[in-house]
């Protein structure tokens, strides 16, 4: 199923995956504890992999809007709105 629609439900879910993985984080005892992983605490590494994770989970998001059609829909409000169509005039073309 496709949407046009930036907040449709699957984008949604996909960037709310790492959010519940660092709101998870005082929670979990392997991570909320006085470990160390690779040399660093465990904490530090769990929230290193969920920004990570972020960044993996908004690029997708951002796929997926643009392969159903998004960067069109964007282009076309971006040609459409009569404050960039204003910023993007030279004072020569004024004349």
């Amino acid at each position: 199923m496709t949407s046009l629609v930036l907040e449709s439900p699957r984008r949604l879910a996909i960037a709310a995956v790492p959010i519940l993985g660092f709101l998870s984080t005082p929670f979990l005892p392997f991570v909320n504890g006085p470990y160390l992983w690779f040399g660093v605490p465990s904490v530090l590494v769990w929230t290193a992999i969920w920004v990570i994770g972020t960044v993996v989970a908004l690029r997708i998001v951002e796929a997926s809007y643009l392969r159903d059609g998004g960067g069109a829909i964007d282009a076309a409000e971006e040609s459409d709105d009569p404050l960039h169509a204003a910023a993007d005039t030279t004072p020569g073309d004024l004349q």
